[in-house]
């Protein structure tokens, strides 16, 4: 397994993370404990959740996984999410999830949650939810500020100068890598630690595989190892964190760290070829992808008009 150090924060993380957003049955606790389990043992240390993740099981089953995890011989770090920014319901969220949990303080533990914009990141300031955070790093109960976010480059830059954050995670994958590859060297050289999410595009890279399928630069290469090939590859990336149902999907996702990372010939060789793959489609199939795409909260109409080359307002 390979490790860096995830900026400010001063911890060192696993290359590969692992999130809870798409658990599939979560209700069926034990199977992704054991899933949870083995990617630790595997190498991976740093876990992603939230108060609402997998049907609310999400924390509850990471918890579980804790109880053996404390056993184990190397550390973990464990990051989790709410909306709350008043300060009793972001305090009572904060305690639940350190009893589900099953830890006295976690690593993170954020209100900045799937930020999309500069108005929302001032709402945060002017009423109160930044504070709650650095009210509970002062009490010991997280250790860190952090703030998930989908922006674009010229919404996250300003904000990532502005406030020194631990580190941030943010959505950034081969989709929309052009809107956001410039916020996240931002955020690396303000020396907050930089996670990116969605390598796959919360799946519509492989929804869509006939046209993604370009991105497969390499021989023998699967789509999934291309698409965590590509944010891997890019120079401001700490860590790539993704969804695993299956001990087949982690292993899927550690097979990449075997491999050289792409020079920056092979990272513009994906884009091309993707462009290529694109203009080759007729007008209809690259309006109606862009729609599909455009339905996710995490890409934005501009980003997917943008890849397939459509009028925007048409997706």
């Amino acid at each position: 397994m390979k490790y860096t150090v995830l900026g400010r924060s001063g911890i060192s993380v696993s290359r590969i993370s692992m999130g809870t957003h798409h658990l599939n049955d979560p209700a069926d606790m034990d199977k992704h404990v054991q899933n949870f389990l083995y990617a630790y043992k595997k190498g991976i240390n740093f876990f992603e959740t939230s108060v609402t993740y997998g049907e609310g099981y999400s924390e509850l089953i990471l918890g579980e996984a804790v109880k053996e995890m404390k056993k184990g011989e190397h550390p973990f770090f464990i990051m989790s999410k709410t909306h709350a920014g008043d300060h009793e319901t972001f305090r009572r969220d904060l305690e639940n999830s350190l009893k589900r949990l099953g830890v006295d303080s976690i690593d993170a533990f954020t209100c900045l949650w799937g930020v999309k914009s500069g108005v929302e990141w001032s709402g945060a300031k002017a009423y109160g939810a930044l504070k709650e955070m650095e009210r509970a790093r002062e009490e010991g109960l997280i250790k860190h500020i952090a703030i998930s976010a989908h922006m674009k480059n010229q919404e996250l830059e300003p904000i990532v100068k502005e406030y020194p954050f631990d580190y941030s995670v943010q959505g950034f994958n081969v989709v929309n890598s052009a809107y956001r590859a410039d916020g996240l060297k931002a955020t690396w050289e303000s020396g907050a630690g930089t996670i990116a999410m969605n390598p796959l595009a919360t799946g519509d890279i492989l929804k869509y595989s006939h046209i993604f399928d370009a991105i497969r630069i390499r021989e023998d290469q699967s789509l999934v190892q291309a698409a965590y090939s590509y944010v891997l590859s890019t120079p401001w990336v700490h860590s790539v964190l993704g969804t695993f149902n299956s001990k087949e999907q982690i292993d899927e996702a550690l097979s990449v760290l075997e491999e050289a990372p792409y020079s920056e010939a092979e990272l513009k060789k994906v884009q091309t070829c993707l462009k290529g793959r694109i203009r080759s489609t007729s007008l209809k199939e690259r309006i109606d992808t862009g729609k599909g795409l455009r339905q996710r909260p995490y890409i934005l109409r501009e980003e997917a008009a943008d890849l397939m080359e459509v009028y925007p307002l048409s997706v």
